[in-house]
């Protein structure tokens, strides 16, 4: 059994006790994140234009670190700089192309531009590159929705999403966007509800539901999809925009 430190009534002699290294700046120097680290953190709490510049320091350190690159997207559309995280995003997807999470945010930030068929494009490479993720074809789910011909093919990229990974919101608020925009509300409701019980403090859920309570839903897609990438935008997190 090992012999637990000598406690006294000396503060300073416990610290001692438990030190494991002679180096005075270890205790400081280990414990000191990277610029990646940190962007992420603030991206995390939504802190985005602080996220941007050390996205911006961790880039200049590291030019072809593609996490770093998809870090500055997410903090440039948490700004509303769509042409910016546009940039970034196509960045992280030539420096990983085998990699799903850059494909994925590339699609996000082309929806916020408004352009349908080059995001659902980018987010259908992201299902390819990871045909197991729920959030690649949630994502794919939400571009078909955008474009009234491939109505079909968004409901079953939704559904997918959902049997991949039922026990998160995003596939439930993806199965309920798609039935929003074929003016299925009913349905759209019991979605939302889903994505609400799988998370009750799932802001999405609560914004959707409260537009269809109140009847301020609009009819056709395209004014959803115009709101929408703000919100996931501002709300991209490790486990939603990166991971």
């Amino acid at each position: 059994m090992l012999n637990s430190p000598r406690v006294t009534d000396d503060p300073a002699s416990e610290v001692e006790a438990y030190r494991v290294t002679d180096d005075p700046a270890f205790e400081v120097e280990a414990y000191q994140p990277t610029p990646t680290q940190r962007a992420q953190t603030l991206c995390d709490l939504g802190r985005f234009a602080a996220a941007a510049e050390a996205a911006s320091q961790a880039i200049a350190d590291e030019p072809r670190n593609s996490h770093a690159w998809c870090l500055m997207a997410q903090a440039q559309l948490g700004q509303d700089r769509a042409p910016a995280a546009l940039v970034a995003a196509q960045a992280a997807c030539r420096l990983e192309p085998a990699e799903e999470a850059p494909h994925r945010l590339a699609s996000l930030v082309l929806g916020a531009l408004g352009r349908d068929d080059e995001a659902a494009a980018a987010a259908a490479q992201a299902t390819e590159r990871a045909p197991q993720s729920w959030r690649a074809h949630a994502r794919l789910a939400d571009c078909l929705a955008a474009l009234p011909d491939r109505l079909p093919e968004a409901r079953q990229a939704a559904e997918r999403a959902l049997e991949l990974e039922p026990g998160q919101p995003g596939p439930h608020l993806a199965i309920g966007r798609v039935a929003l925009a074929a003016g299925r509300d009913t349905d759209a409701t019991s979605a939302f509800c889903a994505a609400m019980g799988v998370d009750p403090q799932c802001v999405e859920a609560h914004s959707e539901l409260s537009r269809l309570q109140s009847r301020d839903v609009p009819r056709s897609w395209a004014s959803v999809r115009l709101r929408l990438p703000r919100l996931r935008g501002r709300r991209a997190r490790a486990g939603d925009a990166l991971s």
